[in-house]
């Protein structure tokens, strides 16, 4: 699915919900970091990342050999489809989901295969399972899933991981983790304890509000993370991203923060929604999809000529639905307030369920 191009704007206040930004931005700790290493950014950065991937490794139990550092989660996709798909072979993704899988398998010569999500906008791991083939390499799943924010069961992981064959990676796109972790979603990262062929990703782009510096990482098998690590580029990851993540890591007070903030706005927008008879998706993540039904890509113009950005669900196969960042509450009272002026309420009745 091709991306919609946003354009430019000269509305002053812009308020940006299109991307799943952090509206509280980076902790203190991070910032203070970036400032001290100011003086430093004369010097290439650490090129093993090895500081970074220690840190890492120490939070989630695992040795350095399990971790690799890149230029945000998507970069360590990258490194991973390109060495793990060879032209003509195929990859299992969900349907809808980040369009960015299907490009990036297509980028190598692959053979992306969309399986539908399930009648409540989840993945269909079942269905997932059966689609694999012999020229399958990697299965991607998005946990929880972008854009619908719905998440899969630890219950339904473990009986999917269990049927995976040898010669197929899967990769658990977890970038929304931290934003519902808990008991209701599963860690990949326990999979990989088990000994399965798996690699799980992880952002600072998200809940630690550093998506402008783009630091991401992998956690696998020591000999799959080795193999990325000799086909990352030379200084691939910025001194400052890197120490700024690492202070990221020791603030959790700051996490709890902006993990409590979602909550309270999530449930203030749902609320609202439901006051309006909009239908949406329930999300476990810092985004709801919402159903306006008609032309989401022209909704989407006439709110960003309000000042107002947020993300067509025809990027997503989703035509009729809006992707919106969960920001303050002040932010989700102008949304709510541009939104409902720009709606065709005939197109919403239309289009409810």
């Amino acid at each position: 699915m091709k991306p919609v191009l946003l354009p430019p704007l000269d509305v002053p206040l812009t308020l940006e919900l299109a991307s799943n930004e952090n509206p509280l931005g980076p902790s203190r700790r991070a910032s203070k970091a970036i400032q001290d290493a100011l003086l430093r950014i004369n010097r290439y950065p650490e090129r093993d990342c090895f500081a970074t991937e220690e840190r890492l490794a120490r939070l989630h139990k695992l040795t350095p050999s399990h971790v690799v550092l890149g230029p945000g989660s998507f970069g360590v996709l990258r490194l991973l489809v390109e060495a793990c798909m060879p032209a003509g072979s195929e990859a299992i993704h969900a349907e809808p989901s980040y369009p960015m899988y299907r490009a990036l398998i297509h980028k190598v010569g692959g053979r992306p295969i969309a399986v539908p999500l399930t009648a409540d906008h989840r993945h269909d791991l079942t269905a997932m399972g059966q689609a694999i083939g012999p020229a399958t390499r990697l299965v991607i799943i998005c946990n929880p899933n972008n854009p619908t924010g719905r998440p899969v069961s630890r219950e339904e992981l473990d009986a999917f991981m269990d049927q995976v064959p040898p010669h197929v990676m899967v990769v658990i796109d977890e970038a929304y983790y931290e934003y519902a972790e808990g008991p209701g979603l599963p860690n990949g990262i326990d999979w990989i304890r088990k000994g399965h062929n798996l690699v799980v990703l992880r952002t600072f782009s998200k809940v630690h509000g550093l998506a402008g510096l783009r630091i991401g990482y992998g956690i696998a098998q020591p000999q799959v993370a080795a193999m990325l690590r000799q086909l990352r580029d030379p200084f691939a990851v910025s001194s400052l991203a890197q120490v700024a993540a690492q202070a990221a890591l020791d603030d959790r007070t700051h996490v709890a923060a902006v993990r409590v903030l979602n909550e309270q706005v999530r449930s203030e927008l749902c609320a609202a929604l439901d006051r309006e008879g909009l239908h949406y998706i329930p999300s476990v993540t810092n985004f709801v999809m919402i159903q306006c039904g008609g032309d989401d890509v022209s909704l989407v113009e006439r709110l960003a000529e309000q000042g107002v950005r947020v993300r067509p669900g025809t990027e997503y196969g989703m035509r009729g639905w809006l992707r919106v960042t969960v920001g303050t509450s002040e932010q989700t009272q102008r949304f709510l307030s541009t939104l409902l002026s720009c709606l065709d309420w005939s197109l919403v009745r239309a289009s409810c369920p």
